[in-house]
């Protein structure tokens, strides 16, 4: 029982690694460190348009949009983070905020993270983050 929670215990801290290295990447909008660690196949729901992204060029190009809006620096709050991890598999949710440096909180976004070991390197295969809404919009296109 000790190996397999030792085990797990390396894959959660290679996991939290991963993500200390994109919080830094997205504080610095280092967009090529940001999509280092994604799967080619990755697909991603993200907050901002288009539904559905896939590959780590489209998410690439969705960062740079949206952070473009921000003068200077990112800066990335976590709140009620917790992973999992197994040998070859992973995931993270957490409440994050991105919001310009300096400022407040606007919002916090629900995001899980999926995680997979290929070829002994953490890439992550699938992310998604959402807001609440009141049930009654209408998602166009659907």
């Amino acid at each position: 029982m000790k190996a397999i929670e030792s085990k797990t215990n390396s894959s959660e801290a290679e996991i939290r690694q991963l993500t200390d290295h994109w919080v830094d990447a997205i504080q610095k909008k280092d967009f090529d460190a940001v999509i280092s660690h994604y799967a080619e196949d990755v697909a991603a729901f993200d907050v901002p348009p288009p539904l559905q992204i896939n590959g780590p060029d489209s998410i690439k190009k969705n960062l740079v949009s949206w952070l473009s809006m921000f003068d200077g620096p990112a800066q990335v709050h976590f709140k009620d983070m917790k992973i999992t991890a197994g040998d070859d598999v992973a995931f993270l949710r957490t409440l994050t905020s991105v919001t310009p440096e300096g400022e407040e909180h606007r919002s916090w976004v629900r995001v899980t993270v999926c995680y997979q070991k290929v070829d002994g390197k953490w890439l992550v295969t699938h992310e998604h983050a959402s807001l609440p809404f009141d049930g009654q919009s209408t998602v166009e296109g659907l």
